[in-house]
């Protein structure tokens, strides 16, 4: 055959399809949206209504995986609040194949993050707010199924959509609680992560077939880049001390949590307060004053109280 011959071959022969692009080191993904939250319980009724951003910042793209921080900020929207907000750090690895897990750090800046993940993403709550909101992530699992495609800001994304529910929900019956979250996620080609996420948790307690907890939270990106350079770095330093400030604080002496207050203290006079994570290095500090006056709780800074525990059902 000729060589022209060849390449008519070649260019009739359909190429193997490519592998999509993946979220690289430096990028940020910046999504803006509300949490609303109903409880109608005998003696408990109240309605909250929050701002929400998620920052997610690539700190590292290796083979296989990348490692991201995951920046979660909850503001109250519907009340006079001067304080801060609610801010939670947590640092993800996600798989090119797989689900995505939370690591932790091995040791003080500069980051070090465990090679063996520390543990599973859990769903969402079934009665508040989660403390870290990781739906931006690549659907993983059962039960997602593609319902269409649509433009989120003129980009084109798959709509996939999946609802759980416990075995009761179907069929209420008194004394019996039941719950049922169904979520939808649109997600672009371009990198494999969400372009807006709609979740409903709903909640009965037993006592009425009417709901007694409704949860949704919806978010959208409004923003991406790929920070370099100094920038990226200066980025990366809030994330290092916030991480580190709080790593292993159990059981940690009042000297050695006198000495990390005061190295908090130093950073945050030293330096510029211009990055987004900035509010994430004064949420550790808050934990690490937590825990010099005694109290224990969860990391970062606790979001508002909301409805007690089920009673039954469990969790997803």
């Amino acid at each position: 055959m000729s060589p022209a011959g060849f390449l008519l071959v070649a260019l009739l022969v359909p190429a193997a399809p490519a592998d999509p692009p993946r979220l690289g080191k430096g990028t940020e993904l910046t999504y803006a949206g509300t949490v609303t939250e109903a409880v109608d319980r005998p003696g408990q009724r109240f309605r909250r209504a929050h701002d929400l951003e998620v920052r997610v910042l690539v700190l590292d793209r290796r083979p296989g995986f990348a490692d991201a921080a995951v920046l979660t900020l909850l503001r109250r929207s519907d009340a006079d609040q001067t304080g801060p907000p609610a801010a939670r750090l947590d640092l993800v690895r996600i798989p090119d194949d797989g689900p995505a897990v939370r690591l932790v750090p091995t040791g003080p800046a500069p980051l070090r993050l465990a090679h063996a993940p520390a543990a599973a993403l859990l769903p969402p709550p079934l009665d508040s707010f989660a403390p870290a909101e990781f739906g931006w992530l690549p659907p993983a699992g059962g039960g997602w199924e593609p319902t269409g495609f649509g433009f989120v800001a003129a980009e084109r994304c798959e709509e996939v959509r999946r609802a759980e529910a416990s075995a009761g929900w179907d069929r209420p019956r008194g004394g019996e609680t039941a719950w049922r979250r169904d979520e939808a996620v649109w997600v672009s080609a371009r990198d494999g992560a969400a372009r807006r996420v709609h979740r409903t948790v709903v909640q009965r307690d037993g006592v009425g077939p009417a709901p007694a907890v409704l949860v949704e939270t919806r978010y959208e990106l409004k923003g991406q880049a790929r920070l370099i350079g100094r920038t990226l770095d200066r980025y990366r330093d809030e994330v290092e001390v916030a991480t580190t400030a709080t790593d292993g604080l159990a059981g940690l002496p009042p000297r050695a949590l006198d000495a990390r207050l005061a190295e908090l203290a130093a950073y945050l006079e030293r330096t510029d307060p211009g990055t987004p994570y900035r509010e994430a290095v004064l949420a550790a500090r808050r934990q690490v004053e937590a825990a010099r006056r005694g109290e224990t709780g969860p990391t970062g800074t606790p979001y508002p109280a909301g409805p007690t525990r089920p009673r039954g059902g469990g969790r997803p």
